[in-house]
């Protein structure tokens, strides 16, 4: 990490991530015990933001907070990040050591993501051929993916789709309001039958996030 992005709101912490589980656990929402793999997007449009956190910062709490319900109930958790370099992915697992790595892993990516930034790395590769790692995954479950969805490529509704028939799909859009309210080119989630989707505003504090990540969340403009 680079100290010219080391301020509030554009790195992670995993002190900070890791503290996200009372949050998490706050509203004793119920989860079903499941396999889940967290997607970040941590792409170059992702890493800005305009008032609390970057986008890649709120995406990054937003899966931590759904990846500490999962592991309480007792299912398996796993990560694939993916940025402008190679991905991180960590193999779904349960425990107690589930989370940490989880955790550890996406904060790594994570500086990955702002240094290829710092070196020029400024361009987005485009979103469908970044998620075709989750191709090769051999199990069902839950996909969770966190993004704003920008650069989405040619086929990315055809490749989340072949992935809602295997898992369950929800799709977390990132927004990012400026000062007077207004979006700045955010873009929408695909429109999927069967997926369930909402958007979360990078301004908002993990616990108002919180209350709005529900096991049962529905599709939402």
């Amino acid at each position: 990490m680079t100290a010219a992005l080391d301020v509030p709101g554009a790195t992670l912490h995993c002190r900070d991530l890791l503290a996200l589980r009372e949050v998490a656990l706050s509203g004793r929402q119920s989860w079903e015990p499941c396999q889940t793999m967290l997607v970040a997007d941590f792409r170059p449009s992702m890493l800005r933001g305009l008032i609390r956190a970057f986008r890649s910062v709120a995406a990054a709490e937003a899966l931590v907070l759904v990846g500490w319900r999962v592991a309480e109930a007792g299912g398996q958790v796993g990560l694939l990040a993916i940025g402008s370099g190679a991905p991180v992915l960590v193999a779904p697992a349960a425990g107690t050591g589930a989370m940490p790595e989880v955790i550890s892993e996406l904060v790594r990516a994570h500086d990955l993501a702002a240094a290829n930034a710092m070196a020029g790395c400024l361009d987005d590769p485009p979103l469908d051929r970044s998620l075709v790692s989750l191709d090769r995954l051999t199990t069902d479950g839950e996909l969770v993916i966190a993004s704003g969805f920008e650069t989405p490529g040619a086929v990315l509704s055809r490749r989340l789709g072949m992935l809602g028939h295997t898992h369950v799909l929800r799709l977390i859009r990132i927004t990012d309001l400026s000062f007077t309210g207004e979006m700045q080119d955010d873009h929408p989630a695909p429109d999927l039958a069967g997926a369930s989707a909402i958007s979360l505003d990078a301004c908002l504090p993990p616990d108002a996030m919180a209350r709005v990540l529900r096991s049962d969340w529905s599709q939402q403009g």
